[in-house]
């Protein structure tokens, strides 16, 4: 595959596709239509590839200087077309940094070359292990954390030896904003983008942590509610049945109560009611 390529560009608004990622893309702007049919029409090797990089603003009629300068060479891998544009998957298939941009035939076409990424001098290194392992380790818990089965994501990241890929793997499913992904895109040092992506996964398993506290504190609310609910419902119950008025005694109510069979928390809180109500 040539370092070099010149490919239709297909604008994206809010969204960042990773390396290595698949996912469905709808086109509707009259731009990325005709950057999609002519890839779809391409020949050779470049025929269903596509340069599909972000807005920095997402304007409707995308001009060039709209455009991030660093995106990903796709492969168009499903087209369907409708009355409303067409619906494509596409799968990242590496990095790509525009050379220049020219307007021709309806679209953008961008010259764009493949970057070299920055490795560390030695793989061996045992801080580089120890960040790639940390990696590995965390994004299966945020994987699982995030209700994927156990199974699946030691699946995927089984498949995976290159740390590279591991990282912008794992980029590719964070919930961030595009300007944060857009910038792990734009980090061509393998070591460093693995830092990065570490810390946003260490904070979404942070994010999920608090919710499920959340969750569980308003539940545990929800249900001493309910419960306080339940146990006025049946103190209303045991007031009707041992005719408990004004005029009772309660030493007489006492006796009726010690005859029902109760729940012991429900027969407690009636008898400090009692008590409450002679003091």
């Amino acid at each position: 595959m040539p370092d070099t390529f010149n490919l239709p560009v297909l604008a994206l608004r809010e969204t960042v596709l990773m390396p290595g990622i698949t996912s469905p893309v709808a086109v509707g702007r009259r731009k990325s239509l005709k950057a999609v049919e002519a890839a779809a029409n391409a020949e050779g090797e470049a025929k269903n590839l596509i340069f599909a990089v972000c807005q920095r603003q997402g304007r409707d009629d995308i001009p060039a200087d709209d455009l991030h300068s660093v995106g990903v060479v796709a492969s168009i891998e499903q087209l369907q077309r409708g009355l409303a544009g067409v619906q494509l998957l596409l799968q990242g298939l590496h990095r790509g940094v525009c050379v220049r941009t020219e307007e021709t035939e309806g679209m953008i076409r961008a010259v764009v070359r493949r970057p070299a990424e920055t490795h560390p001098d030695n793989p061996k290194d045992p801080a580089f292990e120890g960040l790639y392992k940390e990696l590995r380790e965390r994004a299966a818990e945020l994987g699982q954390k995030s209700g994927l089965p156990k199974e699946a994501v030691q699946q995927v990241l089984s498949g995976l030896d290159d740390p590279g890929r591991l990282a912008d793997l794992v980029a590719g499913y964070l919930d961030i904003p595009a300007e944060e992904s857009q910038t792990l895109l734009m980090q061509f040092s393998v070591e460093d983008r693995m830092r990065q992506v570490l810390v946003l996964v260490e904070r979404q398993i942070r994010v999920l942590d608090a919710q499920e506290e959340i969750k569980t504190k308003v539940q545990a609310e929800l249900g001493d509610r309910q419960r306080e609910v339940l146990l006025r419902e049946q103190m209303r119950a045991i007031r009707e049945e041992l005719g408990d008025d004004d005029g009772a005694e309660t030493d007489e109510l006492r006796e009726k109560l010690e005859a029902l069979e109760l729940p012991e928390d429900v027969r407690k809180i009636y008898v400090e009611t009692l008590e409450n109500q002679t003091t």
